[in-house]
């Protein structure tokens, strides 16, 4: 099951529409920015060794899982696209973003980042250190919201690397 398998039969198989500018109306539809994430998601959990060595944690033990909580009387619901949970105390909490250029961390999207934390620590009970690792398509662009918040950014290059 490839990317662009599910890309032809969810877009194209029967949508042979060939009119002038098709493609570029297209890819700005929300459908398609869904599918560009879930697959760019996908590319990174087959790519986990090298993401390891991106981190510099190639020889720590470690095992990877997506993670999804529903809400309780408690807490908030909340998902984590994935996590490494590491033999070294830390658990590394994974967004992956595709986007079209720098990403930037504005206040709301740190603060929904902070909130998965906390639910995340209090469902899971962990007292292992959790970092964030920003995994996206080109760089971070820096900003009041990102420092102190991203511990690691990760670009796509990383993914097609020797290990």
């Amino acid at each position: 099951m490839d990317e662009y398998s599910i890309f032809y039969l969810k877009f194209i198989e029967d949508n042979r529409l060939e009119e002038e500018g098709m493609w570029q109306k297209f890819n700005q539809t929300q459908t398609y920015k869904m599918w560009t994430g879930y697959a760019f998601e996908n590319i990174c959990l087959r790519h986990i060794p090298q993401i390891k060595k991106a981190l510099g944690v190639s020889g720590v033990y470690s095992e990877t899982s997506a993670y999804r909580s529903l809400p309780n009387d408690e807490v908030d619901g909340t998902q984590i696209d994935f996590l490494i949970d590491r033999n070294d105390h830390v658990i590394n909490l994974f967004e992956v973003k595709f986007h079209n250029g720098a990403f930037i961390l504005s206040q709301d999207y740190a603060d929904q980042l902070r909130k998965k934390r906390s639910i995340f620590q209090f469902n899971t009970g962990t007292r292992k250190l959790c970092t964030w690792v920003l995994l996206t398509t080109f760089q971070l662009e820096e900003n009041k919201h990102s420092i102190g918040l991203i511990d690691h950014t990760i670009t796509m290059n990383a993914l097609f690397e020797e290990i």
